[in-house]
């Protein structure tokens, strides 16, 4: 069986939508859905923002269920030019790096992870019937979020990465221990050029969920972010709207292919 962990409702609404949903569970907290899609079976868990989340979910969703392979999915910021909101990008390999500070400091990378190459490739097959333009490269997973447009271009501009995100490298750090084969895939939310201006600290909890209350708060006392949070809303609607469509065509694709 495949099975796709996203971390929030936005990147996993909508591909629950294209699915026959079957069993809608919890375990642990955890969000699990089970059904099919396009009569192909289907698992998908939304596990939280950040690596700690992103471990727990994986972990849970091995040890509780028979997958052949772990996709991680979802929405991931544009560190090179070229990348625009809707893109998607499928990841050959899989960096990761635990610095807080990227302002004038190295990057500092730990070991990568190499995703499914028979993936990378079914993913090629499908990249011709799609409106959104495909990336094939390499993603970074770092522990906060990169708001800052100077902050995406020094990054981009040090290593061969094409996005960055917060879960990936976790999910095949899982799926690595226990056996599984894994793949990364990501719609571009932000780009290069977007400077986001947020306090995402204040915005996300420590179980990797919406601070609903607190950007409320900030929105009362900052009216000028409403614009904002409105817009990155709206790209990151875009964004998963057109992840889901994809996964619709590679999921079959996939499941004729390559699993058991």
């Amino acid at each position: 069986m495949i099975a796709i962990l996203c971390a929030i409702r936005q990147e996993i609404s909508p591909l629950a939508a294209c699915m026959n949903v079957s069993r809608k569970y919890n375990i642990d907290e955890i969000p699990f859905y089970q059904g099919d899609l396009n009569g192909r079976p289907l698992t998908l868990v939304q596990g939280g923002i950040g690596r700690e989340n992103a471990i727990k979910a994986a972990s849970c969703l091995l040890e509780s269920t028979s997958v052949d392979l772990l996709i991680s999915a979802g929405v991931a910021g544009g560190i090179i030019h070229g990348l625009n909101v809707g893109d998607m990008v499928v990841a050959e390999r899989v960096g990761y790096t635990s610095q807080d500070d990227f302002d004038g400091e190295e990057l500092q990378l730990e070991p990568d992870f190499v995703c499914k190459e028979e993936i990378v490739q079914l993913a090629r097959q499908c990249s011709d019937d799609l409106e959104s333009k495909i990336h094939f490269g390499n993603l970074l997973t770092v522990d906060k979020v990169i708001s800052q447009a100077s902050t995406k271009r020094r990054i981009g501009e040090q290593n061969s990465f094409l996005a960055v995100e917060m879960e990936s490298a976790a999910v095949a750090e899982v799926a690595y221990e226990k056996g599984v084969d894994f793949a990364a895939i990501r719609s571009i939310s932000d780009d290069i050029d977007d400077d986001l201006q947020l306090d995402y600290d204040n915005m996300i909890s420590d179980e990797g969920k919406v601070k609903v209350a607190s950007i409320a708060l900030s929105v009362l006392k900052n009216p000028q972010k409403l614009a904002l949070l409105s817009r990155l809303n709206k790209q990151t609607r875009r964004a998963s709207k057109n992840l889901a469509y994809f996964m619709t065509k590679l999921v079959p694709l996939i499941e004729t292919n390559f699993t058991n």
